[in-house]
């Protein structure tokens, strides 16, 4: 067989390949709050999708137009499930649509509410934070230790303390059981926790023991250009230690 009648076969073949067929098509979380980062999930040929080549964009009715322009393959890949960035939005109604190559119809289109979180159920009086805190805090220039901030849509907080003691040992601790005084301003309970060895063949549910050892505040302060300040207070067996972290952006 010719060259050139080799080359003209692989065109045909890839003139005649369908395009990538998006299946299970919806949003990641399925009922996101507001300001809750949002991604499209979808199931893609492997070969012909291209990361690289998304974009995303929202017109003023709130149609988040998703675009992919997909790679050129000889044969399918198989099948895999991909997560898109759409954004973080305000409370209201939105649709996804998902085009794929030069086509002007959607490969996939997703319909979902944002809701607010004055619109759930809550104790009357309840505060909630204005931001969300998640996230690595630290001391840039004291290195080897941290809090990990993890706080949930609707407010709640739960932090890992990672420290060293008087030994240099490490030590952990968690911080729990606690509420919002203000909208930026936390109070709760330094918790540590002790327990049998991970690796153990049989791990007993009852094994872990927990002790209230301290109480803690982390302040988030929310001054403008100083967001990803916080003031943590935090005592462990009657030593109160005071110090400002700054959250690690990646």
């Amino acid at each position: 067989m010719s060259m050139n009648r080799l080359t003209c076969l692989l065109a045909a073949a890839t003139a005649f390949l369908p395009m990538a067929a998006f299946a299970q098509a919806g949003v990641v979380p399925k009922y996101p709050m507001q300001f809750e980062r949002v991604h499209l999930r979808l199931t893609a040929d492997s070969c012909q999708f291209a990361e690289d080549t998304v974009s995303v964009e929202m017109n003023a009715e709130k149609t988040l137009i998703v675009r992919h322009r997909p790679r050129q393959c000889l044969v399918p890949g198989f099948p895999k499930v991909v997560d898109i960035q759409l954004g973080a939005f305000p409370a209201g109604s939105y649709e996804a649509l998902f085009f794929d190559g030069d086509s002007r119809e959607a490969a996939a289109r997703v319909k979902f509410v944002v809701n607010s979180v004055a619109s759930v159920t809550m104790v009357q009086g309840t505060i909630l934070p204005i931001a969300d805190y998640s996230g690595l805090w630290g001391v840039a220039d004291e290195p080897g230790w941290g809090l990990s901030v993890h706080q949930g849509t609707l407010g709640a907080l739960f932090g890992a303390l990672f420290i060293y003691d008087a030994q240099r040992e490490p030590q952990w601790y968690s911080l729990q059981s606690g509420g919002w005084t203000s909208t930026s301003q936390w109070d709760g309970q330094v918790i540590r926790s002790d327990g049998p060895p991970w690796m153990a063949a049989t791990y007993p549910a009852d094994g872990t023991q927990y002790r209230a050892v301290g109480n803690v505040r982390l302040d988030f302060g929310m001054i403008p250009g100083q967001e990803d300040i916080a003031r943590l207070t935090y005592s462990i067996d009657g030593q109160t230690v005071t110090k400002e972290l700054t959250r690690l952006r990646f």
